[in-house]
């Protein structure tokens, strides 16, 4: 009877261990849904591609990210209460989108304010703007991913219009594509452009329509999204420097292993490193490409612009519609 049972016993136990192998190996392997809105095709998208990729391979495969382009997981408001819940890990886009949180965080990159890059990401470093982003997480459960900025949009904005701007007073004629954001919608009004609420994927169909005639765009995604076929005319603005946020649940990366937190931080900072040479090289590109396209180029100054809207902020802060603080850490010699 002994000798009967031994090998079934001897089975039973291989086969059990061959089970819980294999099941400790499939438990350790995870999927991230990382929800974007720009085209896969598109400079951003093939940075977010890169990032999955990278995550992939310094994880082990352990750690897989399914990038989704395009809000193909459904508009911000939808995103935001999934990236809450948990059932999207990490939200790529504008930290503007923070205000459902921090409604501070709308002058994160307040517009015509800052005459170069280097002086707004030294501002977002601030103790002012890292609070609003420590807000986010006790609110929310909501954290960004590394060095917030690091991802570039841009590099810098664009006016995209009909017709041609070639001083900041003509914004007065503009009909403008606009996102539902306090500040930027202030900004504007007060340039005296009429603003129409569209989502980004509906612009196009807006400036074929008519129901627009301009839209503000970063200068690396004009080519991609196409608008130019629209509106022919397009004009440096500086409007605002931008980065892309990697916003994540922080419970669900707090729970990956040590080494899955690491291959999403390094992949994070490669990916920041990459999107910069790449945008920098798009736009390079994008104007000699786009003028044999039969699109035209328009140089604005921009001195004058930059000096009424300092005007503008200086009076807002005195009416005390600023947060406190806020022009002292943007520009030192307020203070």
């Amino acid at each position: 009877m002994t000798n009967l049972h031994f090998p079934t016993l001897g089975r039973s136990l291989v086969a059990a261990t061959l089970c819980f192998g294999l099941g400790a190996t499939m438990a350790s392997a995870e999927t991230w849904r990382m929800a974007t809105k720009q085209p896969s095709d598109s400079p951003e998208g093939i940075v977010y591609d890169f990032f999955a990729e990278r995550v992939a391979e310094l994880s082990g495969g352990d750690l897989t990210v399914d990038v989704y382009p395009n809000e193909q997981l459904g508009r911000e408001d939808s995103i935001l209460e999934q990236l809450e819940l948990g059932t999207v890990n990490i939200y790529v886009e504008d930290s503007f989108f923070l205000q459902k949180w921090v409604p501070e965080i709308k002058w994160v990159a307040p517009h015509f304010l800052f005459q170069s890059r280097e002086d707004w990401v030294e501002f977002t470093r601030s103790d002012l703007v890292q609070g609003w982003f420590e807000t986010a997480e006790e609110v929310a459960g909501v954290r960004a991913l590394g060095e917030p900025m690091a991802m570039v949009r841009g590099p810098y904005r664009v006016l995209i219009s009909k017709e041609p701007v070639e001083s900041y007073e003509d914004i007065s004629n503009v009909e403008l594509r606009m996102y539902p954001d306090e500040l930027a919608i202030d900004v504007w009004q007060h340039l005296g452009a009429d603003l129409q609420m569209l989502a980004w994927t509906e612009t196009y169909q807006a400036l074929q329509s008519g129901v627009v005639n301009a839209a503000t765009s970063p200068a690396a995604l004009v080519e991609a999204m196409k608008f130019y076929e629209q509106a022919p005319y397009i004009t440096r603005t500086n409007e605002f420097w931008q980065g892309l946020p990697f916003m994540m649940n922080a419970a669900a990366f707090d729970a990956l292993p040590e080494k899955d937190q690491q291959a999403l931080l390094t992949a994070h900072e490669e990916a920041g490193a990459y999107s910069a040479e790449l945008m920098a090289e798009n736009a390079a590109g994008m104007q000699a490409l786009l003028e044999e396209r039969g699109v035209t180029f328009t140089d604005m100054p921009l001195e004058p612009l930059f000096e009424t809207m300092a005007d503008w902020y200086r009076e807002r802060d005195a009416a005390g519609e600023l947060p406190e603080g806020l022009l002292e850490a943007a520009i030192p010699s307020e203070g």
